[in-house]
């Protein structure tokens, strides 16, 4: 639901949310995602990675900064 009513959200063939590798910014500048919905199942050691390097760059982003 989320990727059919978000406008501007960029998905990838298989329905997926794209992100920016190094920060999980979306194609929506502010908005980050990680998880299944940007890599489909996965296993929960690579979805603790993908949380942390979001969190990096969500703080940075709030603290006006950029990675």
């Amino acid at each position: 639901m989320l990727t059919t009513s978000t406008p501007g959200l960029e998905l990838n063939r298989k329905g997926y949310i794209v992100v920016n590798e190094e920060t999980q910014e979306t194609s929506i500048k502010g908005v980050f995602a990680g998880g299944d919905i940007v890599t489909g199942a996965a296993t929960v050691i690579s979805a603790m990675g993908v949380g942390k390097r979001a969190a990096r760059s969500i703080n940075a982003y709030l603290q006006g900064k950029s990675e």
